[in-house]
């Protein structure tokens, strides 16, 4: 912990009081120091909202005051992936909370292109669930998802749990999960999800009953383990799509390349999400909230304050808690 000078927004930048700010898997790789992308020393937090309370030069549009969610991507505008739209995987790709400072504080600088802001009605701890849940709804676009598709989540950790709350609000036909954690199962059934244990020796034969034998049409693989892969090549339908989200340890994994021909499995890919996705998952967060849809407060465990981000981190990292910590900084 350390008192730092306020920051000062700069030309097209504003700054933020961090209302809530949520901790995520990789900020256990950051504050571990294994995480190859982060440029230390940094602040971490990339999940959060708060309220903007100073605005740059040339900033328009947008009053002091003005509650908001923070989608932390930077990018170029000039690389190849963003001249094809796609820039959310811009090759100079700036995250806050990664690459420069983010929400693990009082205030925060960011760029006023980052700052999406919420309705009056819309609880600021909510908000700040708007950047995990955005990478369900990218993860599932990605995954083409559709009405008749047969939805199974592998692993219900927050994202895991997120991913299958937004692919029944999408609409699909089935959701299921598959989680070794007891708690975390428990979770999901209590959202009406049904959860089966991978670690038993039927578990297999549960996952081909529940589709009739045929197997899903879309995994979604957020365990990042090689259990989970397996779970994945095994329970999908024949041409069915993985999408691959949960990143392994060591950046590495087995996956059953034979079983991915024969069945002839589409593995797909998927990272963060396009501003355009953020703005569609806080409209759906906030059509939740209005009609009693989701009970967000099962999907947050605790909010704690900046001097208990040490043992929160931890918590995440073994597991303690089973869903969202939110730090309030203030």
């Amino acid at each position: 912990m350390a008192d730092l000078p306020t920051p000062v927004p700069g030309p097209g930048e504003v700054l933020i009081d961090v209302a809530f700010a949520g901790i995520c898997g990789s900020d256990v790789h950051i504050y571990n120091g294994d995480n190859p992308i982060a440029r230390a020393p940094v602040i971490p937090g990339h999940e959060f909202a708060g309220r903007v309370m100073g605005l740059g030069d040339g900033v328009e549009g947008l009053a002091l005051g003005t509650r908001a969610a923070i989608q932390p991507l930077i990018f170029c505008g000039c690389c190849t992936a963003c001249r094809r739209g796609a820039s959310h995987v811009c090759e100079k790709l700036i995250v806050i909370g990664v690459n420069q400072d983010g929400g693990f504080a009082e205030q925060v600088v960011v760029p006023v292109d980052c700052v999406f802001p919420i309705p009056d009605d819309l609880p600021d701890e909510t908000a700040a669930l708007a950047e995990p849940f955005s990478i369900a709804t990218h993860s599932l676009k990605r995954g083409d998802v559709s009405p008749s598709d047969r939805v199974l989540v592998i692993g219900a950790g927050p994202i895991g749990l997120y991913c299958a709350l937004t692919a029944r609000h999408m609409g699909a036909a089935q959701v299921h999960v598959s989680e070794p954690n007891p708690k975390r199962r428990a979770v999901a059934e209590a959202f009406g999800i049904t959860a089966t244990d991978p670690t038993r020796s039927e578990a297999l034969q549960e996952l081909r009953a529940a589709t009739a034998a045929e197997g899903f049409d879309l995994v979604m693989e957020t365990s990042g383990t090689a259990a989970g892969f397996a779970t994945a090549t095994e329970a999908a339908a024949v041409q069915g799509r993985v999408v691959v989200l949960g990143f392994p340890k060591g950046g590495r994994s087995e996956i059953h390349i034979t079983r991915c021909i024969i069945k002839e499995l589409s593995l797909i890919g998927s990272r963060v999400c396009t501003r355009q996705e953020f703005q569609d998952t806080l409209d759906m967060l906030t059509a939740w909230h209005r009609g009693g849809d989701v009970d967000f407060q099962r999907l947050i465990a605790t909010a704690r304050s900046l001097a208990d981000l040490d043992r929160s981190i931890r918590d995440v990292e073994t597991g303690a808690q089973t869903t969202k910590i939110l730090i309030k900084p203030v």
